[in-house]
């Protein structure tokens, strides 16, 4: 046995933005991914991750056994229809695969690092739950349909989440919204619905779509020959492709993206985001000095999204980082008191720099190490 580990997912919220065009917005650059612990990404959603508690490892011998986690199983079979489930999702297997192995090379067969990240996050699953279950914690009907919001974006959307099959689905609604309503309990924060409602209607300026293009210079002396010239009704876009000197917008005429006062923040910074959420449409603000050099914005459209599609961004607006910070140390505190076991035909628990996760076998076979054959698939 091995003591001490620790299961660690990095929990952070992001929302992606809608850009104007992938290929050629910067913020389509900048937007969230999802990563389940040895890292998928996925364009257009937020990072899901944990720190979970201390593992003691034990080699477990019943096949039909994939991990015990403080004597809750998870099913081999559980973990093969999860595993079936996720790539039954051809658009959302599309996204991962650019950055994320996922089938063997023989037929019928996954990658193994790709079979131990979908492991670990379903762990990491049960010790929420588990630690729900002690906070006393039920999931209400209004918590699953706000989680039901927080999963489409979290997926892509509603429409590559609904190629889910239904069941599956319904799992990462629920894993959604007890994701938020443990944060919520730990920091005492309120995010009923009508909470959210509150929270939207006093704070609408920072819910507005924006769109916006800058001219990117290095010098303050020339951001004000631009700025004149553009006072003297000249084309924003054909200058910003002349003069700016960011590589990304200016073939493009300039042209950011789109998105809310949040995204602004994570993407290109306060500054920046703190202009075009107090700029009107088809307005131009003087030149801002930014760390990558001297800025002219300007916003090109807004509009305000309404109350149904920003839940996620609402509640991730009131928990805050003290919501991440509680769950981390929820979940830290129990590390002595844990026990997590994992079928050795899966791999091992391996101490990284984060904790500790499931992994394949340094030896013998590639061909056992790399690749696994789900049962019944």
């Amino acid at each position: 046995m091995v003591h001490g580990f620790s299961f660690e997912l990095c929990y952070r919220r992001d929302f992606g933005f809608r850009p104007l065009d992938e290929e050629r917005s910067v913020l389509a650059k900048c937007v969230g991914c999802w990563r389940l612990f040895g890292g998928f990404e996925l364009r257009l959603s937020k990072i899901v991750a944990f720190l979970g508690v201390g593992a003691i490892l034990s080699s477990c011998g019943t096949a039909s056994v994939a991990a015990t986690v403080n004597g809750a199983t998870i099913s081999s079979q559980a973990l093969t229809s999860e595993i079936n489930s996720i790539t039954a999702n051809q658009t959302f297997v599309k996204q991962l695969q650019s950055s994320q192995q996922i089938f063997g090379t023989g037929t019928n067969t996954y990658d193994m690092n790709f079979v131990d990240e979908v492991l670990n996050r379903r762990i990491s699953m049960v010790l929420i739950d588990q630690e729900a279950k002690k906070l006393g914690i039920h999931l209400t009907s209004q918590d699953i349909a706000l989680g039901r919001v927080d999963a489409e974006q979290t997926f892509g959307g509603a429409t590559v989440f609904a190629q889910f099959p239904k069941e599956y689905q319904a799992q990462l609604i629920k894993d959604s919204a007890m994701l938020d309503v443990v944060e919520a309990r730990l920091v005492h924060a309120n995010i009923s619905l009508s909470s959210l409602q509150n929270y939207y209607n006093s704070h609408t300026a920072q819910f507005a779509d924006i769109c916006s293009s800058q001219i990117l210079v290095s010098t303050q002396a020339q951001a004000n020959s631009i700025y004149q010239q553009l006072q003297g009704n000249a084309d924003f876009a054909s200058l910003a492709k002349a003069d700016s000197g960011d590589p990304n917008t200016a073939p493009n005429g300039g042209a950011v993206g789109c998105g809310t006062y949040s995204d602004y923040v994570s993407a290109l910074g306060a500054q920046y985001a703190q202009v075009v959420v107090n700029l009107g449409a088809n307005s131009i603000a003087p030149p801002v000095h930014l760390p990558t050099g001297w800025s002219i914005i300007k916003v090109t459209s807004r509009s305000t999204l309404p109350f149904d599609q920003l839940t996620p961004q609402i509640r991730a607006a009131i928990l805050g980082s003290k919501g991440q910070s509680a769950i981390t140390n929820l979940l830290s505190q129990s590390t002595k008191s844990s026990t997590v076991t994992v079928n050795s035909q899966y791999g091992k628990l391996t101490a990284t720099s984060n904790g500790a996760g499931v992994a394949p076998f340094a030896s013998p076979s590639p061909a056992k190490l790399n690749f696994f054959v789900p049962s019944g698939s």
